[in-house]
């Protein structure tokens, strides 16, 4: 049995850009479904989509952080969208493995309408060194993200993702949670999931963070006045993203 008292250092096969065929690329795909089941969309659209309806008449730039296969935009670009009147949202999604952002930019032209494919960027770019100025982006997100990192690190991404948004950041990721890893680890075998997928789902959860760490990690790197809830399947969101009045 694992343990699950502290986080685990072991690498998620993901993380390892030597890995640049299918087994990266199915596996990213069947990601989507994942979060769409188990929450991801939902808790983190719960903390954005209030802040982008406040900004309704103005153009909202996002900057998200380990985009993978750049599912988390795509959504909030559709539901924009899907307001009346439509809301403006440009993102820049980074990821730091060309493989995943080439594989990245070519799904996005696929699902996506010409007039949503201009409002969105996929760079390769490092979360630990962001490449733009302070305050380029209104917000800056990072979805099931900040668990491949180490306390220090996360806390430098964190610190970093304040920097660059203005208005402030959401992190929404794991909870490391017995019930989780059981869960997870029987969903990824009931399912038809890639090897990779079944490796590093539940693995992902023992990287996952209990509510101190997370708590540590937002006031090392400066937050003020952040949110952190729980919400389904076993995630945190952390927040300092307030609606503009």
């Amino acid at each position: 049995m694992p343990s699950f008292q502290i986080r685990t250092d072991q690498d998620e096969l993901m993380d390892d850009f030597t890995i640049q065929d299918e087994r990266l690329t199915d596996a990213l795909e069947q990601l989507r479904p994942i979060n769409q089941l188990l929450g991801g969309y939902a808790t983190t659209m719960e903390v954005i989509a209030p802040f982008l309806k406040s900004r309704a008449n103005q153009t909202t730039r996002i900057l998200d952080l380990g985009t993978g296969i750049g599912d988390f935009p795509e959504y909030i670009l559709r539901w924009a969208a899907a307001q009346s009147p439509a809301i403006d949202v440009e993102v820049v999604a980074i990821d730091a493995n060309p493989v995943t952002v080439d594989y990245a930019r070519s799904a996005l032209q696929k699902r996506l309408p010409p007039s949503l494919q201009s409002k969105i960027k996929v760079e390769v770019a490092d979360a630990l060194s962001l490449p733009y100025a302070d305050d380029e982006f209104d917000i800056a997100i990072a979805a099931m993200f900040l668990h491949h990192f180490a306390h220090e690190n996360a806390v430098q991404i964190v610190r970093s993702m304040q920097r660059v948004s203005k208005h402030g950041i959401l992190i929404n990721d794991l909870h490391r949670h017995p019930f989780a890893y059981y869960g997870i680890y029987a969903l990824t075998r009931l399912l038809p999931a890639v090897d990779m997928v079944r490796n590093d789902a539940p693995l992902s959860v023992l990287r996952g963070f209990k509510s101190p760490e997370l708590k540590s990690i937002a006031n090392s790197a400066g937050l003020i006045n952040f949110s952190l809830k729980w919400r389904y399947a076993f995630r945190w969101v952390l927040s300092t993203i307030v609606l503009l009045k």
